[in-house]
């Protein structure tokens, strides 16, 4: 078979000048979140200040995601995702100059964390409801596929590369991770420039409110829609309580340092670990057919994903910590991919923009306030035995969904 008919949503232009993009894009992401993780905690040597990250994420999400899926159905959602890169941009060439003027607090790191959900809020819907408008139905799966290929080499490449240049001697005046966040700033320009060439897509005007009471509307029949759908509600809150449970993400600066004794370069290879994994898997899922039994899998992964991270909280050297982290990270990204589909697939357009903001508070806070709890807990218990309950905790949700979840346990589509 050839590649072009193993990877048919790269015929489309609009789609692939988008992905490369995105790809650049993200990669800066992650080299500015995992620099942020560990400026914060070597400033403060605690996980728990590293896990109210988690927090400060939520709270702009939870206010403002809702209303960013209105917007996403009922404005031009090229002009969104602009806008919103645009003021990221800015932030992080904001958060560069004040690390190189030595004024970076706890408190910067926590602004600069906010204003960026403030604009993922508004971005992220936007974002995934534009991506089914860009390739045919029935290339939708294989595009999901790709995106999540580049989102997970992103997540390779950005921690590695930000574990680098920490560990770095920096360059001139910019130290290590002032290289970070500048290289984050510039990186938002791929993605400008590839969404800028993109067609207008205006909505439908049958579909736009034009009061607060309309949009408040428009918010309740997103919600009504979810509610509607068990199959929704399972893909969502299986993912929600998987993440918020076993989510370590803010203890990986302390287990590096502390419990496998690493340094930035260490650091930097356990956290591009998990989207390795995730990687390899993402190229599997895109280059073989369709899986059967969809539901059946995103409740399987969820239950690896528990006990990989179990597996992680008891290594001893970087080694096998990557190596079961890589395995976290792979059986994540078969779920993910497996739920964006059935999202996508069982969500008319004009719904798209609504149904992505609501998944999003499920797959963006669930982690977020995991990083929290699992912060919080570790303050008490320590890193290991944090990361050990939730991981359990994260296996024993699967199983519940495999005895209740009767609409996500029976999906499949063809």
């Amino acid at each position: 078979m050839s590649f072009s008919h193993r990877l048919p949503s790269l015929q489309h232009p609009d789609f692939r000048n988008f992905i490369f993009g995105s790809f650049v894009s993200n990669t800066g992401g992650q080299l500015q979140t995992w620099a942020i993780a560990w400026h914060l905690y070597r400033l403060t040597g605690s996980s728990l200040a590293v896990g109210v990250i988690g927090l400060v994420r939520v709270g702009p999400l939870l206010l403002l995601s809702l209303f960013g899926g209105v917007l996403a159905d009922q404005a031009d959602r090229r002009s969104i995702i602009l806008t919103t890169q645009v003021m990221m941009a800015l932030v992080a060439l904001g958060l560069a100059a004040l690390t190189l003027m030595d004024q970076v607090q706890t408190g910067v790191l926590y602004t600069v964390v906010g204003l960026g959900a403030v604009s993922q809020a508004f971005n992220g819907p936007a974002r995934q409801a534009m991506v089914a408008n860009m390739v045919p139905p029935q290339d939708f799966p294989n595009a999901a596929s790709v995106n999540g290929i580049q989102w997970r080499l992103s997540d390779v490449l950005g921690p590695a590369l930000a574990g680098l240049l920490i560990a770095s001697p920096g360059l001139g005046q910019f130290s290590g991770l002032t290289l970070c966040y500048l290289l984050n700033a510039v990186s938002f320009v791929a993605v400008i420039v590839a969404v800028w060439f993109l067609p207008k897509r205006p909505p439908d005007p049958a579909v736009r409110s034009k009061s607060v009471g309309e949009v408040l509307d428009s918010i309740k029949g997103g919600i009504r829609f979810v509610r509607s759908v068990p199959l929704m509600g399972n893909a969502m809150w299986i993912d929600f309580w998987g993440t918020f449970l076993s989510g370590a993400q803010a203890l990986l600066p302390a287990f590096a340092m502390k419990i496998l004794n690493l340094g930035p370069q260490g650091y930097g290879i356990l956290a591009a670990s998990s989207g390795a994994g995730a990687l390899v898997a993402s190229v599997v899922l895109a280059a073989t057919p369709t899986i059967r039994h969809q539901g059946r899998w995103v409740i399987c992964m969820i239950a690896l994903y528990g006990a990989f991270t179990v597996l992680f909280g008891l290594s001893q050297n970087l080694f096998t910590a990557g190596i079961f982290l890589a395995a976290t990270g792979a059986a994540d990204m078969v779920s993910t991919v497996l739920r964006q589909t059935i999202r996508q697939l069982n969500t008319p357009d004009e719904m798209r923009g609504r149904m992505s903001s609501i998944s999003m508070l499920f797959n963006v806070t669930g982690p977020q306030l995991g990083d929290y709890e699992a912060g919080l807990l570790a303050h008490y218990t320590g890193e290991r035995l944090s990361i050990v309950v939730g991981g359990i905790g994260c296996a024993l949700v699967s199983g519940w969904y495999w005895v209740r979840g009767k609409a996500l346990k029976h999906y499949e589509h063809r």
